[in-house]
């Protein structure tokens, strides 16, 4: 069987379930039905083998493509990923990431975990408090909403086991955004045609582009982020919007 091509590596809470749509929905790319494999997780080292992910795969095989071109795969799952074991399973797949600003990104990932009933503390506030006094750490929870939006971090790892040029950023608040044709950078690395993917399949999506207000839509609205802690967070992450900035070589204006 052939290994996939392609690998969405994150980030959560950054539009991946709108992304798996946008892709499933190409005449040239096979998304299995379970999205979320996390077969190179690290909580799966010992669990998962080639065969219980290749299965999920089988039915590509079955799909009458409109363009004579191999069949795209994808796996997907949060940057916990261990790197050096999808590069071990998946030496020539892309990687693809898209990054949402952190601050943003971590306020709703505290927010999403507290619906969810993950998260102990109420506040926002507490929970950054907790990290920053070393209450909470990466290696004893994971409700570090500071470590995870660290992408420096967690990107060098990737960037350790996979050629540069193998691996797509895209920014949420661009490729979200129809008028800035987001979309492009990520035809041109899968070597899609230009304008053959669409914001239209996403679930909630309207052509005035603000399918995210919509109520069915995994991106909730929280109450405004305090000014005080918003611009601690722009301190603290000032390094990894930089770093990216760096990376794509240009200045992200919607970061700003």
């Amino acid at each position: 069987m052939k290994q996939p091509d392609f690998i969405i590596g994150g980030a959560t809470r950054s539009g991946v379930t709108a992304l798996s749509q946008i892709l499933e929905h190409h005449p040239q790319i096979f998304i299995p039905q379970r999205k979320e494999h996390q077969f190179f997780h690290q909580k799966n080292l010992l669990s998962a083998t080639p065969a219980t992910c290749r299965i999920q795969f089988e039915d590509a095989a079955n799909i009458e493509y409109k363009a004579q071109i191999p069949e795209s795969r994808i796996l997907h799952g949060e940057h916990e990923y261990d790197p050096t074991r999808a590069y071990a399973g998946c030496p020539y797949a892309k990687v693809i990431f898209t990054l949402r600003d952190p601050v943003e990104r971590a306020y709703a990932q505290f927010h999403h975990a507290l619906a969810e009933k993950k998260e102990s503390v109420k506040t926002f506030e507490h929970a950054i408090e907790s990290e920053l006094s070393s209450l909470r750490s990466p290696d004893t929870t994971g409700r570090c909403w500071i470590y995870k939006n660290q992408y420096q971090t967690h990107l060098e790892h990737w960037f350790s086991s996979y050629p540069k040029d193998k691996i797509l950023i895209l920014i949420y608040e661009e490729w979200t955004d129809p008028s800035q044709k987001g979309l492009r950078p990520l035809e041109d690395f899968l070597g899609l045609q230009t304008d053959s993917l669409s914001l239209e399949p996403i679930e909630g999506y309207d052509e005035s582009g603000t399918f995210l207000s919509h109520s069915d839509s995994k991106i909730k609205k929280y109450p405004p982020l305090s000014q005080t802690t918003r611009e601690e967070l722009e301190d603290i992450f000032a390094i990894d919007k930089t770093y990216i900035s760096n990376l794509l070589e240009r200045k992200i204006k919607a970061w700003v």
